[in-house]
């Protein structure tokens, strides 16, 4: 009794979500890089009008967005003019309009697009006249008189996309139509125009057929196919599934297959598809289509003799979102209140909601959509307050209503009713007819549940035996594959022993016949080889010994500079120039430690910087004297440096100790600096000396300073090929990161 009418409500939901298609479109920031990267020409109109459509389509309406679509839109335009591409003007004259539309201007709108339709006429633009005919009919509604309009305009554009071959556009206009003419009660013209559309779509291979087989599958319902409608609806969900649909159309087909399911009476199926649109539905938060989804949920469950929980449902529901503008939300909620009411025997309940559909009946009562929501319930409450003569109006409007659209449910209902009421108004010969066309529609609808029943069965008889065949073909082929492969690696394995041993025959007899002479050659050669060995270790350890040597007498001589150095600063007495020469004596002495550690080491081309660095700082240390209490920390790991990168470095490290010294604690008696020297990510070294001193001026530029050692370290840091980085916060820090070389990461791994 409750069932059949919601079908209507249902396509009023697609219209409303019909912006959501799935399709697949560039997002902002593709369209906006192929926009810097492209030159004037209609393919950049072609992106800039796609830009426009993008920020009007964009979900919600903030001002920006549409500030964006026109401006996009407003540079189309003038490109077109420029270009003298009459198909971009008629582009952006569409886009306009439809931004107005969308920001409330509907008559500015209006205008635009016959403004666009004349333009694209007058220059024979066969795809852009279309597109202007289709803008026009989005004014209108989805009424009766605004309807045929509607499908007027949609027939004019589909043959001018044929005529141009644009396949795509073709098949939504023809699929489009389909829809409206459904809505004229038309369900045989509407399946062939949306077979049309599939065909279509399929020609081009079009992948996105979730929308054709949903509508398919709702027309097939709709003219009482149930199982074509059960097919088409399971294609839908698993065509969306596979092209990761997740729009509002994905709520629409769930819900449509849920319908489906409760007409087969398929509880379960139905209610579970239900929730999936309801999920969808609740996280896009379209809130039509959430009271619509539970609306249909509530039916299901009244048709379960559920009353208390629908009631429950429907008053929770219509709480959060009240449907207060939504003229058919609204008389839904009505209905399906009074419905309840009157199942749980509360007329007084049901009376006042009775009382407003006989408000809305004038204008809905006999509107295909609207009349069984809104006069079914006027007919049952008549009859249950034994108000009979009030219910006969109603009765006729139902009865032709339904006979129009042979809905034999709200046929067999209506007869029903007029049966009872002739009874107890004492029309028996009337309630005797009427209780024949009861039966008759009754019997009707039983012998369609059977059909369906047995169509179902013989459906799923059907799958279920080609998933059967598909398995066996499966693993018959599997089998086949198998024996295939196993009879190749036989053979193969065959040939290949034969010809391994045949191989290995003639090698054995090679070896016998090659180890008589190699066993001759190779003491020949073995005597050789330990003379060559003896020579190369003598000249290895000449070598090593020629090094060590060099080093020694490159520290010597480095230790008698700093001696005459230091002789020479005995007859100075300028400040400036005995610093100078102290400073000289610490960069010698700091190269003098290297070579000092090369030649009392094994290894003569790296040193360990864990040792090197401690003794560089235990004589810095000295050499300035331990009146004040300056505490050093030590965070060194065991690396080992190739010469190349040490001395670098390690002057580095004496500028930077030095300075921590002499200047950051003029003020204080004590402080700390801390040196760090540890692996870094990417095969880098970092290397800091930080002190907790008065810092460096907050104006001092390193790369402006007439200072010798920032410019020692600067110059110092590019041989090392590294990044010299100073923080000047409670205290100066300096740190140099600088790649290893290559070698001294096996050195360091070896060592």
């Amino acid at each position: 009794m409750i069932r059949a009418p919601y079908y209507i409500i249902l396509l009023l939901l697609c219209f409303l979500f019909n912006f959501c298609l799935a399709q697949k479109a560039p997002t902002i920031g593709e369209l906006k890089i192929q926009l810097v990267q492209r030159k004037d020409d209609t393919l950049k109109v072609g992106l800039l009008v796609a830009a426009g459509r993008f920020y009007l389509t964009k979900p919600g309406e903030l001002k920006q967005d549409m500030d964006s679509a026109l401006f996009y839109n407003e540079q189309a335009r003038k490109l077109s003019l420029k270009l003298n591409y009459n198909a971009g003007l008629s582009k952006s004259l569409i886009l306009r309009s439809q931004i107005y539309r969308e920001m409330g201007k509907k008559p500015e709108a209006l205008a635009l697009t016959k403004t666009a339709l004349q333009f694209a006429i007058d220059h024979h633009l066969l795809k852009e006249t279309a597109d202007a005919w289709l803008a026009l009919g989005d004014f209108l509604g989805i009424e009766s008189a605004d309807l045929a309009e509607r499908i007027k305009y949609t027939e004019k554009a589909i043959p001018l996309y044929a005529k141009g071959n644009y396949k795509k556009e073709e098949a939504d206009a023809l699929k489009n139509l389909g829809d409206y003419y459904h809505l004229q009660a038309d369900n045989a013209k509407a399946l062939k125009l949306v077979e049309q559309s599939l065909a279509i779509y399929q020609s081009i291979h079009f992948k996105e057929l979730q929308g054709a087989y949903d509508l398919l599958g709702y027309l097939h319902a709709r003219t009482g196919n149930d199982v074509l409608a059960l097919k088409y609806g399971l294609m839908a969900v698993r065509t969306a599934e596979q092209v990761r649909d997740t729009s509002m159309q994905l709520c629409t087909i769930y819900n449509r297959l849920a319908i489906t399911y409760n007409n087969l009476k398929k509880t379960n199926e139905a209610y579970y598809y239900y929730q999936k649109a309801l999920e969808v539905a609740l996280r896009y938060q379209q809130e039509d289509a959430i009271q619509q989804i539970k609306f249909n949920q509530i039916i299901l469950l009244l048709g379960t003799h559920k009353a208390q929980k629908s009631l429950q449902e429907l008053i929770a529901v219509t709480h959060k979102y009240p449907p207060n503008t939504n003229t058919r939300l609204k008389i839904t909620a009505l209905s399906l209140f009074a419905k309840i009411y009157m199942e749980m025997h509360q007329l007084p309940e049901a009376k006042r909601y009775v009382d407003s559909l006989l408000f809305y009946y004038k204008d809905f009562g006999t509107e295909f959509g609207y009349a069984p929501f809104v006069n079914e319930p006027i007919i049952r409450y008549y009859f249950l307050s034994g108000q009979y003569q009030n219910a006969y109006p109603y009765l006729k409007t139902n009865d032709s209503l339904a006979r129009i659209r042979h809905s034999l449910t709200t046929i067999a209902t209506n007869e029903l009713y007029w049966m009872r009421i002739d009874s107890a108004t004492g029309k028996a010969v009337s309630a005797l007819g009427h209780f024949q066309k009861y039966k008759y529609a009754s019997d009707s609808i039983k012998d369609l549940d059977l059909k369906k029943q047995l169509s179902i069965l013989q459906f799923q008889f059907d799958i279920d035996k080609k998933n059967r065949d598909i398995i066996v073909l499966q693993q018959n082929g599997q089998l086949q594959q198998n024996r295939i492969r196993n009879e190749t690696i036989l053979r193969n394995a065959v040939i290949g022993g034969l010809i391994l041993l045949m191989i290995f025959s003639g090698l054995i007899y090679n070896r016998y016949s090659l180890k008589n002479k190699s066993n001759k050659l190779l003491t020949v050669k073995q005597a050789e080889i330990n003379r060559q060995n003896n020579q190369l270790l003598k000249l290895v350890e000449e070598k090593e010994w020629l090094v060590k040597e060099i080093h020694h007498r490159v520290k010597n001589n480095l230790q008698i500079v700093i001696s005459l150095l230091n002789t020479q600063s005995a007859y100075l007495d300028n400040e400036d120039a005995l610093d100078a020469i102290k400073n000289s004596q610490h960069r010698m002495q700091t190269m003098s430690l290297i070579h000092q550690k090369l030649y009392q080491s094994d290894n003569l081309s790296t040193i360990d910087m864990a040792v090197y660095i401690r003794e560089l700082v235990e004589y810095l240390s000295d050499s300035f004297g331990k009146s004040r209490n300056i505490k050093i920390d030590f965070e060194v790991s065991p690396i080992r440096l190739d010469v190349s990168q040490a001395v670098p470095l390690g002057l580095i490290m004496n500028e930077a100790i030095s300075n921590s010294i002499k200047y950051a604690f003029k003020d204080v008696q004590s402080g700390r600096i801390d040196v760090l020297l540890q692996p870094a990510p990417e095969g880098s070294y970092l290397m800091c000396i930080a002190d907790n001193g008065t810092g460096l001026p907050q104006d001092f530029d390193p790369y402006n300073t007439s200072s010798l050692g920032m410019s020692l370290m600067l110059g110092l840091t590019q041989q090392l090929d590294g990044e010299l980085n100073l923080e000047n916060n409670n205290g100066l820090k300096v740190c140099v990161t600088f790649k290893a070389l290559e070698f001294n990461k096996l050195g360091t791994e070896i060592s």
